[in-house]
């Protein structure tokens, strides 16, 4: 029966696309009324991760989220890097076009570098900032190469790998059959250029402690308290450097914690948007 709810859900969503710059396809979805809230998904997923944000968020807000460049029904990339600041310039045309002036910027994981990235460039857009299984720091040299390797590996041997490499630490060893199925469902139809343009962007970002440091905006910071992919150490200095944060532990979940538990992640949301005056 859940699963059944689920499908009809994803049906009463509709999705448009739009040519943005540079001749890529944003293709977003915009629900509900109120604060507009902006949800940037996780790497290698698409804007489906979002669904359960969609559904509950909606009642009270006006919930906006997209499919990056490679992914999901975007335009595909040809596997070369595209930065996390050019990402964030797809977000900000996304806002011109809907006459959006401020909003609340949210990501998760690689959707949070992004979400900061668009922080550095963009500060007078940004309302309020949403930071869930992320981090501030650039990518280490061992880890840009692991990037650059994983990259070359889908794009010569296909997404069977990665797939497997990413579920298996995505999410905590008590998530549900189903939850399991439908992000491996989602991960599965990745393109393999949209995922190596991403991997080497995502090596390339630069460090934005500062702008967390600078800014004096709201910002909300959560992980899954079993993440294993980042250091729940990470958003601890991002809480401790942005001057205006609050913290939120996501229990029993692992990486991609607004998936895992969308209850204990919309609640937290929730709460604090409607602490922003």
């Amino acid at each position: 029966m859940a699963i059944v709810i689920r499908l009809i859900a994803l049906l009463l969503i509709t999705t448009t696309t739009f040519a943005a710059s540079k001749h890529q396809i944003t293709s977003y979805t915009d629900v509900g009324n109120g604060k507009a809230i902006v949800l940037i998904h996780a790497f290698p997923t698409d804007q489906r991760l979002w669904q359960p944000q969609q559904q509950i968020l909606k009642s009270h807000y006006r919930v906006i989220t997209l499919d990056l460049p490679g992914f999901g029904k975007a335009e595909t990339t040809d596997g070369s890097a595209i930065t996390m600041t050019e990402y964030a310039d797809q977000v900000k045309q996304l806002l011109t076009r809907l006459q959006i002036n401020k909003a609340i910027i949210g990501g998760e994981s690689m959707g949070g570098y992004i979400a900061l990235a668009f922080l550095q460039k963009y500060p007078e857009s940004v309302e309020g900032l949403i930071l869930s299984d992320t981090q501030a720091i650039a990518d280490t040299a061992e880890m840009k190469e692991k990037r650059e390797a994983s990259a070359r590996d889908v794009l010569e041997h296909g997404t069977t790998n990665l797939v497997n490499s990413f579920m298996a630490r995505a999410l905590s060893n008590t998530a549900s059959d189903e939850t399991k199925n439908y992000l491996r469902t989602i991960v599965k139809e990745q393109s393999t250029t949209g995922i190596a343009s991403a991997l080497r962007g995502m090596a390339l970002r630069h460090d934005t402690s500062d702008a967390l440091a600078k800014t004096s905006i709201p910002v909300l910071i959560m992980y899954g308290e079993q993440d294993t992919l980042i250091s729940t150490q990470e958003s601890d200095n991002m809480h401790a450097l942005a001057k205006n944060s609050q913290l939120f532990i996501i229990k029993d979940a692992g990486h991609l914690s607004s998936l895992e538990q969308p209850q204990q992640w919309n609640a937290a949301v929730a709460g604090w948007v409607d602490a922003i005056k």
